[in-house]
């Protein structure tokens, strides 16, 4: 008698067991799909970002080439910018006199 109590206790212990492993499957199975959800919508936020800085940056290029009122980080830009601007000339000038030679 008591080695089938035994036996009992054993069975009752691995469907519990079972049970807890089909659980924790479901909550990793669950897991994965939030998890490659929340890396898509990650990866749709880096693209928003980037198109975000593209039209900061461009926005940024349009008031240096203004020149109002500008502040000293801004000023400085603002020749950087316009210094580029001259290095694609030039570049462009050189292209130009290849060209025609």
């Amino acid at each position: 008698m008591e080695l089938e109590q035994y036996i009992q206790r054993i069975e009752d212990k691995l469907h519990q067991l079972l049970k807890k492993l089909q659980q924790a499957q479901a909550d990793n199975a669950m897991l994965r799909e939030q998890l490659s959800l929340h890396q898509s919508e990650l990866k749709e936020q880096e693209t928003t970002i980037a198109s975000l800085d593209q039209r900061l940056k461009m926005a940024k290029i349009a008031t240096a080439t203004q020149g109002n009122g500008l502040s000293e980080d801004e000023e400085a830009f603002r020749r950087e910018v316009r210094g580029k601007i001259n290095d694609y000339i030039r570049e462009i000038d050189r292209c130009i006199a290849l060209l025609n030679s």
